[in-house]
Protein backbone atom coordinates (compact mmCIF):
# COMPACT_ATOMS: atom_id res chain seq x y z
CA UNK A 1 0.00 0.00 0.00
CA UNK A 2 1.27 3.29 -0.78
CA UNK A 3 0.86 6.67 1.70
CA UNK A 4 -0.37 9.65 0.74
CA UNK A 5 2.90 10.75 1.97
CA UNK A 6 4.92 8.85 -0.71
CA UNK A 7 2.38 9.47 -3.22
CA UNK A 8 3.72 13.26 -3.34
CA UNK A 9 7.18 12.11 -2.92
CA UNK A 10 6.45 10.46 -6.34
CA UNK A 11 5.07 13.48 -8.07
CA UNK A 12 7.73 15.19 -6.94
CA UNK A 13 10.57 12.10 -8.41
CA UNK A 14 8.55 12.36 -11.82
CA UNK A 15 8.67 15.87 -12.11
CA UNK A 16 12.47 15.84 -11.86
CA UNK A 17 13.35 12.31 -13.73
CA UNK A 18 10.41 12.36 -16.29
CA UNK A 19 12.33 15.96 -17.54
CA UNK A 20 15.69 14.36 -18.03
CA UNK A 21 17.49 12.02 -19.72
CA UNK A 22 20.78 11.28 -17.78
CA UNK A 23 21.32 8.05 -18.98
CA UNK A 24 24.31 8.48 -20.56
CA UNK A 25 25.59 10.30 -17.68
CA UNK A 26 25.53 8.20 -14.99
CA UNK A 27 25.43 9.69 -11.06
CA UNK A 28 28.89 9.14 -9.93
CA UNK A 29 27.18 7.31 -6.68
CA UNK A 30 26.44 4.89 -9.57
CA UNK A 31 29.92 4.26 -10.00
CA UNK A 32 30.76 3.96 -6.24
CA UNK A 33 28.38 1.43 -6.43
CA UNK A 34 29.03 -0.31 -9.42
CA UNK A 35 32.95 -0.62 -8.01
CA UNK A 36 31.53 -2.37 -5.06
CA UNK A 37 30.26 -5.32 -6.67
CA UNK A 38 33.11 -5.38 -9.37
CA UNK A 39 35.51 -6.01 -6.50
CA UNK A 40 32.97 -9.29 -5.43
CA UNK A 41 34.13 -11.46 -8.52
CA UNK A 42 30.34 -11.95 -9.12
CA UNK A 43 29.36 -14.35 -12.57
CA UNK A 44 28.48 -12.26 -15.56
CA UNK A 45 25.06 -13.91 -15.04
CA UNK A 46 24.31 -12.38 -12.30
CA UNK A 47 21.00 -11.07 -10.94
CA UNK A 48 20.58 -7.77 -9.85
CA UNK A 49 17.43 -5.80 -8.28
CA UNK A 50 17.23 -2.11 -7.91
CA UNK A 51 14.68 -1.09 -5.20
CA UNK A 52 12.96 2.70 -6.16
CA UNK A 53 14.00 1.90 -9.40
CA UNK A 54 12.99 5.20 -11.13
CA UNK A 55 13.52 5.32 -15.11
CA UNK A 56 16.24 2.60 -14.49
CA UNK A 57 18.75 5.17 -15.20
CA UNK A 58 21.03 2.95 -12.49
CA UNK A 59 20.12 -0.13 -14.30
CA UNK A 60 21.06 1.16 -17.50
CA UNK A 61 24.24 1.72 -16.45
CA UNK A 62 25.09 -1.27 -14.53
CA UNK A 63 23.58 -3.28 -17.87
CA UNK A 64 26.59 -1.33 -19.63
CA UNK A 65 29.29 -2.88 -17.15
CA UNK A 66 27.38 -6.47 -17.16
CA UNK A 67 25.89 -6.84 -20.67
CA UNK A 68 25.14 -10.36 -19.59
CA UNK A 69 23.14 -9.67 -16.15
CA UNK A 70 19.51 -10.03 -15.18
CA UNK A 71 17.90 -6.79 -14.09
CA UNK A 72 15.00 -6.19 -12.20
CA UNK A 73 13.29 -3.34 -11.00
CA UNK A 74 10.75 -1.73 -8.71
CA UNK A 75 9.19 1.69 -8.00
CA UNK A 76 5.25 2.80 -7.06
CA UNK A 77 5.79 4.78 -10.38
CA UNK A 78 3.85 3.63 -13.32
CA UNK A 79 5.15 6.39 -15.74
CA UNK A 80 9.04 6.08 -14.30
CA UNK A 81 8.15 2.27 -15.22
CA UNK A 82 7.54 2.90 -18.73
CA UNK A 83 10.54 5.03 -19.15
CA UNK A 84 12.86 2.12 -17.60
CA UNK A 85 11.18 -0.56 -19.89
CA UNK A 86 11.47 1.55 -22.67
CA UNK A 87 15.34 1.83 -22.02
CA UNK A 88 15.92 -1.46 -20.74
CA UNK A 89 13.54 -3.83 -23.55
CA UNK A 90 15.16 -7.09 -21.58
CA UNK A 91 14.86 -6.17 -18.10
CA UNK A 92 11.86 -6.89 -15.91
CA UNK A 93 10.15 -3.86 -13.88
CA UNK A 94 7.31 -3.97 -11.13
CA UNK A 95 5.05 -1.74 -9.64
CA UNK A 96 5.26 -1.95 -5.69
CA UNK A 97 6.41 -0.63 -2.77
CA UNK A 98 9.13 -2.96 -0.53
CA UNK A 99 8.42 -0.72 2.00
CA UNK A 100 5.23 -2.55 2.32
CA UNK A 101 4.86 -5.64 0.27
CA UNK A 102 7.15 -8.80 -0.23
CA UNK A 103 7.26 -9.27 -3.68
CA UNK A 104 10.02 -11.02 -4.43
CA UNK A 105 10.39 -15.22 -3.09
CA UNK A 106 13.38 -15.84 -0.96
CA UNK A 107 16.86 -15.92 -2.44
CA UNK A 108 16.12 -14.18 -5.99
CA UNK A 109 18.76 -11.89 -6.31
CA UNK A 110 22.61 -11.80 -6.16
CA UNK A 111 22.84 -8.03 -5.89
CA UNK A 112 20.33 -5.89 -4.62
CA UNK A 113 20.79 -1.86 -4.61
CA UNK A 114 18.04 0.75 -2.76
CA UNK A 115 19.43 4.55 -4.35
CA UNK A 116 18.26 6.99 -2.27
CA UNK A 117 15.09 5.56 -1.35
CA UNK A 118 15.50 4.87 2.08
CA UNK A 119 15.20 8.22 3.44
CA UNK A 120 11.59 8.44 2.43
CA UNK A 121 10.68 5.51 5.23
CA UNK A 122 9.94 7.19 8.42
CA UNK A 123 10.75 3.26 9.71
CA UNK A 124 13.36 2.10 7.86
CA UNK A 125 13.16 -1.34 9.30
CA UNK A 126 10.46 -3.09 6.66
CA UNK A 127 12.10 -2.04 3.60
CA UNK A 128 15.52 -3.75 5.29
CA UNK A 129 13.75 -6.75 6.18
CA UNK A 130 12.55 -6.80 2.46
CA UNK A 131 15.56 -5.98 0.93
CA UNK A 132 17.65 -9.20 2.80
CA UNK A 133 14.97 -11.85 2.50
CA UNK A 134 15.30 -11.65 -1.33
CA UNK A 135 19.31 -11.62 -1.27
CA UNK A 136 21.14 -15.63 -2.01
CA UNK A 137 23.48 -16.54 -0.10
CA UNK A 138 27.11 -14.91 -0.84
CA UNK A 139 24.80 -11.97 -2.35
CA UNK A 140 25.40 -8.52 -1.76
CA UNK A 141 22.91 -5.55 -0.93
CA UNK A 142 24.02 -1.65 -1.32
CA UNK A 143 22.27 0.75 0.45
CA UNK A 144 22.99 4.41 -0.50
CA UNK A 145 21.89 7.75 1.01
CA UNK A 146 21.72 9.91 4.13
CA UNK A 147 22.89 8.44 7.05
CA UNK A 148 24.07 10.54 10.42
CA UNK A 149 27.11 9.27 12.04
CA UNK A 150 25.68 10.32 15.71
CA UNK A 151 22.76 8.59 17.22
CA UNK A 152 20.31 10.73 16.13
CA UNK A 153 17.35 9.59 13.27
CA UNK A 154 15.92 12.79 12.21
CA UNK A 155 12.33 12.64 10.33
CA UNK A 156 12.17 15.72 8.04
CA UNK A 157 9.06 17.05 6.02
CA UNK A 158 9.67 20.47 4.08
CA UNK A 159 7.57 22.47 1.96
CA UNK A 160 8.54 25.18 -0.80
CA UNK A 161 7.06 28.87 0.95
CA UNK A 162 7.37 30.38 -2.43
CA UNK A 163 4.83 28.86 -4.39
CA UNK A 164 0.98 28.03 -3.79
CA UNK A 165 1.77 24.53 -3.51
CA UNK A 166 1.25 23.49 0.41
CA UNK A 167 1.97 19.97 0.73
CA UNK A 168 3.96 19.08 3.10
CA UNK A 169 6.96 16.65 1.47
CA UNK A 170 8.90 13.47 2.81
CA UNK A 171 11.99 12.36 1.14
CA UNK A 172 14.94 13.39 3.13
CA UNK A 173 15.24 11.27 6.08
CA UNK A 174 18.24 10.92 7.91
CA UNK A 175 18.53 7.48 9.67
CA UNK A 176 21.13 7.04 12.00
CA UNK A 177 24.23 4.72 10.84
CA UNK A 178 23.32 3.27 14.69
CA UNK A 179 19.82 2.41 14.29
CA UNK A 180 20.08 0.55 10.90
CA UNK A 181 23.46 -1.42 12.40
CA UNK A 182 21.21 -2.31 14.90
CA UNK A 183 18.31 -3.39 12.44
CA UNK A 184 20.63 -5.33 10.53
CA UNK A 185 21.96 -7.65 13.64
CA UNK A 186 18.16 -7.75 15.27
CA UNK A 187 17.50 -9.41 11.62
CA UNK A 188 20.65 -11.56 11.05
CA UNK A 189 23.31 -11.12 13.81
CA UNK A 190 26.17 -13.22 11.69
CA UNK A 191 25.40 -10.75 8.72
CA UNK A 192 28.58 -8.77 7.99
CA UNK A 193 28.30 -4.85 6.99
CA UNK A 194 30.50 -2.32 6.51
CA UNK A 195 30.29 1.36 5.28
CA UNK A 196 31.65 3.29 2.66
CA UNK A 197 31.99 7.06 2.86
CA UNK A 198 30.97 8.56 -0.87
CA UNK A 199 32.68 12.16 -1.61
CA UNK A 200 31.79 14.16 -4.49
CA UNK A 201 34.67 14.42 -6.70
CA UNK A 202 33.93 17.76 -8.17
CA UNK A 203 31.84 20.52 -7.27
CA UNK A 204 28.00 20.94 -8.55
CA UNK A 205 26.36 24.17 -9.00
CA UNK A 206 23.37 25.26 -7.35
CA UNK A 207 20.29 25.12 -9.27
CA UNK A 208 16.88 26.65 -9.25
CA UNK A 209 15.22 23.62 -7.63
CA UNK A 210 16.64 24.13 -4.02
CA UNK A 211 15.78 20.21 -2.92
CA UNK A 212 18.28 19.51 -5.44
CA UNK A 213 21.56 19.16 -3.61
CA UNK A 214 24.46 21.30 -4.61
CA UNK A 215 28.41 21.52 -3.25
CA UNK A 216 30.06 24.10 -1.21
CA UNK A 217 33.56 24.05 0.67
CA UNK A 218 33.85 23.12 4.35
CA UNK A 219 37.05 22.41 5.57
CA UNK A 220 38.58 22.24 2.32
CA UNK A 221 36.43 19.73 1.42
CA UNK A 222 33.72 19.59 -1.32
CA UNK A 223 30.42 18.99 0.52
CA UNK A 224 27.13 18.49 -0.60
CA UNK A 225 24.28 20.74 0.93
CA UNK A 226 20.44 21.17 0.00
CA UNK A 227 17.54 23.97 0.85
CA UNK A 228 17.01 22.70 3.76
CA UNK A 229 19.94 23.58 5.20
CA UNK A 230 21.05 20.14 5.34
CA UNK A 231 24.43 18.75 5.14
CA UNK A 232 24.25 15.88 3.15
CA UNK A 233 26.33 12.80 4.55
CA UNK A 234 26.53 10.66 1.89
CA UNK A 235 27.47 6.49 2.44
CA UNK A 236 27.10 3.16 0.90
CA UNK A 237 25.98 0.89 3.30
CA UNK A 238 27.39 -2.81 2.19
CA UNK A 239 25.41 -6.29 4.01
CA UNK A 240 27.14 -9.36 2.71
CA UNK A 241 24.77 -12.23 3.24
Amino acid sequence: MVTSEEEKRTEVDEDIYLSENRFEKPKEIFKSICSIVKNRNFSEQMNICDIGCSTGEFLYYFKTLFPKCSVTGLDISKSMLQVAKKMIPDGKFLEGNVDSEQLFSKNSFDVVTMTGTLSIFDDPRPSITNCLSTIKKNGVVLISGIFNPYPIDVQLRYRKSDTSNTNVIPGWNVHSCYTIEKIIKDISPETKFRWHDFQMPFPIKQTSDLMRTWTVKMDNNITLVNGACQIVHMKILEINY
